[in-house]
Parts: structure tokens; C-alpha cells; sequence
């Protein structure tokens, strides 16, 4: 396998990270890993607005999540 251009390898990692923190925010639930995950998406990225989407997303789906 070839290594991964440079031009891509940060997106990549950036976009893994924000996977792996999504699986345990969704396997282990919490407020705080949801905001983890969507802090080192690399679309979202900014405290402010990952504090916002994550309550949306909290408040919007609560009677889905046991641990809301």
C-alpha cells in the first residue's frame, strides 16, 4: 500500500479521530463524548459551535438516548 499523500493525511486523521470518538459517544453515550466527537470534526472544529450542535443534537434526539 502507498503511503498517503501528504495533501490528505491530516483530513484523514481528522476525520478517523472524529469517527473513533462518534463510536464511543455512541456505544457509551455521554454529553461530553457527543461533544468530543463533533469538537474534532474537522467541518465543526470550533468549541462555540460544537457546544450548540450538541445540545441540538441531545435535546432533539433524548428519547433515543437511555443515558439523556
Amino acid at each position: 500500500m502507498r503511503p498517503v499523500d501528504p495533501l490528505y493525511a491530516g483530513l484523514t486523521a481528522a476525520v478517523t479521530a472524529y469517527e473513533d470518538l462518534a463510536l464511543d459517544a455512541a456505544l457509551r453515550g455521554g454529553r461530553d463524548r457527543v461533544f468530543r466527537a463533533l469538537l474534532a470534526h474537522p467541518l465543526i472544529g470550533q468549541y462555540a459551535y460544537a457546544e450548540t450542535l450538541t445540545d441540538a443534537l441531545v435535546a432533539h434526539n433524548r428519547e433515543h438516548l437511555a443515558w439523556a
